[in-house]
């Protein structure tokens, strides 16, 4: 299901020149733009800035050289699943940020543009905005956990992936949380992450602990012994201060990482996390779910305002907006194209 996302203003994006290494190494040819791009890391609330200075072009000429980036990666795993007989599954992202609808500011009249979304986790355009939303989400958790304790625990690496793999993996940590050893966990939640560097695929878990004291040594030995080998690499973290919401909070694999595999990996990839859920919270945050969902809905009900302070808006298709412009003169901003 495509959805819309709102952006905020950047400056159209100049006629590249030269070679880009990223064509090279993913083999895309993206000389002819196939749509305009959304940077959803540039969307904001509240009113912005739009005096001219040489910091706010860095950061601009930044962004859309970010989401190029992005775009460069998109084609690159549509081709590949593509190439080899997987269509289907390139098709679930090969629309995203394609289609184009306007918003118009009745205030002001200034229009801004809004893109679909596929919603897929593991597609490049939309995992910033995917884990923008989980950080916002981990960060109102974090705040109920008194003692957190951030764990990773891994497993030797396979030679390939299958759900069945995965939810073994999310099995295994349901019975360490149900050890002895575990008892002094009140609560906590968990994102799974994955890797293939060449070496296999590396599944491991980050999880957030409302926990006292863990010892790692101790976690080691149980946690290798959950998991069927002699020993396990696991790592415990308690320091004050410390970013938890970027540890617990990361992608479950990068769009630049993903770009790299080949079509057979990408789509056993796919295939693996189709329909399993890669975040959960268990133990006495469960009894906080309620009041989490109730604070991420208020967030989600604030009104986007324009930079005149207006939070009335139009939405419009193309045809719309065009024959609006041939009544009325609006402001109208510019936005990057996504390559192809």
């Amino acid at each position: 299901m495509l959805s819309l996302a709102h952006c905020d203003s950047v400056p159209s994006l100049p006629p590249s020149g030269g070679t880009n290494p990223l064509f090279d190494q993913f083999g895309i040819d993206i000389a002819t733009p196939r749509h305009d791009l959304l940077p959803t890391s540039l969307e904001k609330r509240g009113v912005t800035s739009q005096i001219a200075s040489p910091s706010r072009a860095r950061g601009q000429d930044a962004q859309i050289e970010f989401w190029e980036r992005l775009s460069i990666y998109t084609e690159g795993i549509i081709a590949k699943l593509d190439g080899c007989g997987r269509p289907e599954l390139a098709d679930q992202i090969r629309t995203c940020h394609t289609e184009v609808s306007y918003r118009r500011c009745r205030g002001c009249c200034e229009v801004s543009k809004f893109y679909n979304r596929c919603e897929h986790k593991w597609c490049p355009l939309c995992a910033p905005r995917l884990s923008r939303e989980r950080k916002d989400s981990v960060a109102m958790w974090v705040r109920e956990v008194p003692k957190p304790k951030h764990v990773v625990l891994t497993c030797r690496n396979s030679d390939v992936l299958t759900k069945e793999r995965v939810q073994w993996f999310k099995k295994c940590f349901s019975r360490l949380r149900r050890t002895v050893f575990a008892s002094n966990w009140h609560g906590g939640f968990y994102a799974l992450e994955v890797t293939n560097e060449s070496r296999g695929w590396h599944l491991h878990l980050h999880a957030l602990l409302d926990a006292s004291w863990i010892d790692q040594a101790e976690l080691a030995r149980q946690w290798a012994k959950i998991v069927g080998q002699e020993f396990a690499i696991v790592y415990v973290s308690g320091k004050p201060g410390q970013d938890y919401v970027a540890e617990v909070s990361k992608y479950l694999v990068k769009g630049s990482v993903l770009a790299k595999w080949t079509g057979q990996e990408i789509a056993a990839f796919i295939d693996a996390f189709e329909g399993v859920r890669t975040f959960g919270v268990f133990g006495s945050l469960l009894g906080q779910r309620a009041k989490v969902r109730e604070q991420i809905r208020a967030l989600l009900e604030i009104k986007p305002l324009c930079e005149c302070g207006c939070s009335d808006f139009q939405i419009m298709s193309p045809n719309e907006l065009e024959e609006f412009q041939l009544h009325r003169k609006i402001t109208f901003r510019q936005f990057p194209p996504r390559v192809s």
